[in-house]
């Protein structure tokens, strides 16, 4: 299917919309100041991901400060360092002051005039009406990281989607099993892979606009 064929996008919000790493990093630095050292950012952020990826099943139970304040107690744990809770919560916190990537809301702006942007991830309740206003999007077209719309015939079926109808916008770590067309979204290389795998694979959400603009005019 070429680009402009698809009803909807269903558009990762961390690492495709909001710079996560970039917040994540920066909110790290007080525990990273006790470490001591040099430490990786690559590495540190390789850390944080495998323990946020080991408590994601608790998710239900933590929701999504209480699985980032774990997450930040057990990286505590791992450097051989003590956190309190309250440092734990700060940094869990902090997800409300993560920053958009500077191309997102200008590419949130035009796609919307050609799909139903739907946009998958997870934030307490309180943060999120702002940054769907932010994203240009209603609440209920945020959907949570815990559910799998594109496996609910039910949920297709209401919003009056279909499977081949939905381009999955995603980060290259998160694609893997996709149930429909991915367009891989490889942030921080400069050039797209020389083999793609999905159906696109696209630098930024600015050269997706770019690219959706050539094909209209194709």
């Amino acid at each position: 299917m070429g680009l402009t064929d698809y009803q909807a996008l269903l558009i990762d919000c961390d690492e495709v919309l909001v710079d996560r790493d970039s917040g994540v990093w920066a909110a790290l630095q007080p525990l990273l100041d006790s470490r001591g050292g040099q430490p990786d950012k690559e590495r540190v952020l390789a850390e944080y991901n495998e323990v946020v990826r080991a408590l994601y099943p608790r998710f239900g139970e933590l929701g999504f400060s209480g699985l980032l304040c774990f997450a930040h107690r057990q990286l505590a744990e791992r450097w051989g360092l003590k956190a309190s809770w309250e440092e734990g919560m700060s940094f869990a916190r902090s997800a409300a002051g993560w920053s958009l990537f500077e191309d997102a809301p200008g590419a949130m702006l035009y796609l919307r005039k050609f799909y139903r942007l739907l946009v998958k991830g997870d934030r307490d309740a309180e943060d999120r009406g702002l940054l769907c206003e932010r994203l240009g999007i209603v609440a209920d077209d945020f959907i949570s990281l815990a559910s799998d719309p594109l496996k609910d015939p039910d949920w297709l079926l209401a919003n009056d989607l279909e499977l081949a109808g939905i381009l999955l916008v995603t980060r290259p770590s998160a694609s893997d099993a996709a149930d429909t067309d991915v367009c891989l979204i490889c942030r921080g290389r400069r050039q797209q892979p020389t083999q793609c795998a999905t159906a696109y694979c696209i630098n930024s959400m600015a050269d997706l606009v770019a690219q959706h603009q050539l094909s209209l005019r194709r």
